[in-house]
């Protein structure tokens, strides 16, 4: 189910963004061999990252872009992993460090909302291991700023914009906006990356337009809100 589940995701999301933001990606599905490795147990998949309230949902190889670190360098055979946020709180990061034989994989996320899903590449770009799951160590550091999205009304305009208008009684500061590549129909964020865009200062009932990079209505999601 997982796997046909990520390649839709890659394919309909990464298809999408090929004609408006030039990132592409699709998935390649590989069997992890059952290697034996005395005294320790395999992992299996989903399963809770211990001291966090992270879950692992699944573990891939992943050809394409990557988008990470917008280098737009292309991937051949490296790694995703999905994690979701099961707790009530918003996560500002995260770092999962899964162990194989073949060595350590690192998977940073941003802005991972409460009760939501987000596919992540590997932060070095290694190679798809050939040798099953034994240990999966994971942080999180829970946002400390209050979030701001029901202050604030946001409304499309075209494919890549939208304005920003201030709902509230009273003036907001340096209005910050946080948004990720959002896959509707799977609600699920693609990357641990996360966008930031400034709407400035608005005074109360006051609307800007803002010109978001790598937005795109409809495959986008705006989730968190800050200001002064």
């Amino acid at each position: 189910m997982w796997h046909v589940y990520l390649r839709r995701i890659v394919l309909s999301v990464f298809a999408i963004f090929t004609s408006l933001l030039l990132v592409t990606g699709m998935v390649v599905l590989n069997t992890v061999p059952a290697e034996a490795d005395s005294g320790r147990e395999e992992l299996t998949f989903p399963f809770a990252i211990e001291g966090t309230d992270l879950v692992a949902e699944y573990f891939v190889s992943y050809e394409g872009d990557y988008f990470e670190d917008q280098s737009g360098e292309f991937l051949m055979d490296g790694v995703a992993l999905c994690v979701s946020n099961q707790g009530d709180a918003h996560i500002e990061f995260a770092s999962v460090y899964i162990e194989t034989l073949d060595g350590i994989y690192c998977f940073e996320g941003t802005c991972i909302p409460p009760k939501s899903a987000v596919v992540i590449l590997e932060k070095y770009k290694s190679i798809y291991p050939t040798s099953p799951i034994y240990l999966a160590i994971g942080t999180t550091k829970n946002a400390q700023k209050k979030c701001l999205l029901d202050d604030l009304q946001i409304v499309p305009i075209d494919i890549g914009r939208f304005e920003v208008t201030n709902c509230s009684d009273y003036k907001l500061e340096d209005v910050t906006l946080y948004y990720k590549r959002y896959d509707s129909w799977w609600d699920i964020y693609i990357g641990g990356i996360t966008y930031a865009i400034s709407a400035g200062t608005l005074q109360a009932g006051e609307s800007t337009i803002v010109f978001p990079a790598n937005y795109a209505n409809g495959y986008s999601k705006v989730l968190y809100a800050t200001a002064h």
